[in-house]
């Protein structure tokens, strides 16, 4: 596939959530070798870098010829795209050293960074505008909940008939390399996850939540680990319950990193259609 100097922040973006790409860290003189492709669900890593291993990502109908035009003419919005490249490149280097925290802290900086403006970006790219109107009222809602809900409202409205939409993630607390942790981790997420997401849990060893839902999760310990208000009915996370905070997001960070990856891909793929 051909690229500039500069190649599109699209696709890096792409290349980075398709684990087809290395990262080289100049400053500590590193190479990270991304190779987990998040656009699969869940989660495969690439055995190895070819041109099949991008173009098997779509259906028949798109040639390399095609991506590579694409690609090339994908010029709108560059700003914005290439600040989620570069957010994203810290939270797979992140996840890649064994900093889940760090991560974690990236990943929800991504989900809070295109909340807004992925779901406006495709409904500015419908041929019918009648439509555009009444989706942007049900993004929307009655009440003015806030970005983070209307980008859950964007999802659900939007993709709810994709498989993906349909199927669960399982929490894995086997990940959790201290055994000791895993009971009191296991009840942290548990309480944290709304209840009618869970479709099946086993004490101790796995959680499996609803596709939407693990977007709720996301939000939830992000709020409940970075706020430390005391005395309010939010019951914020104590250190002392997480005292190895990046075991604790081993188990919920490359979940995250695949529900994400999915969407970004989604959007890629309605931008190429356009551009065809």
């Amino acid at each position: 596939m051909k690229t500039e100097e500069n190649p599109s922040p699209i696709l890096n973006i792409f290349r980075l959530i398709s684990g087809t790409v290395n990262i080289k860290d100049n400053y500590q003189d590193k190479i990270y070798k991304i190779r987990d492709n998040n656009i699969k669900f869940p989660t495969e890593e690439n055995p190895s870098l070819k041109y099949d291993t991008l173009l098997e990502q779509f259906d028949e109908s798109v040639s390399l010829e095609d991506l590579n035009y694409f690609f090339l003419k994908a010029r709108a919005n560059r700003k914005f795209y290439k600040s989620i490249e570069v957010e994203l490149i810290k939270c797979l280097i992140a996840y890649k050293s064994d900093k889940f925290l760090e991560s974690f802290i990236y990943l929800y900086r991504i989900i809070e960074g295109i909340s807004y403006s992925i779901p406006l970006i495709f409904i500015s790219k419908k041929d019918d505008y009648n439509k555009t109107y009444h989706d942007l009222q049900s993004y929307f809602g009655k009440d003015k909940d806030g970005e983070l809900l209307f980008f859950k409202r964007f999802v659900s409205e939007t993709f709810k008939d994709e498989d993906f939409y349909s199927s669960n993630i399982t929490i894995d607390l086997n990940l959790v390399d201290i055994e000791e942790l895993r009971p009191k981790y296991y009840e942290l997420y548990l309480k944290k996850v709304n209840e009618k997401f869970v479709l099946d849990k086993s004490e101790n060893s796995f959680i499996k939540i609803k596709f939407i839902g693990y977007y709720d999760l996301l939000i939830e310990l992000r709020n409940r680990f970075f706020h430390n208000l005391k005395g309010s009915w939010q019951e914020n996370f104590d250190s002392t319950e997480l005292m190895f905070p990046d075991q604790f997001f081993k188990p919920i960070t490359l979940h995250g990193i695949n529900w994400l990856s999915i969407i970004l891909f989604e959007i890629i793929k309605f931008d190429l259609q356009k551009i065809k």
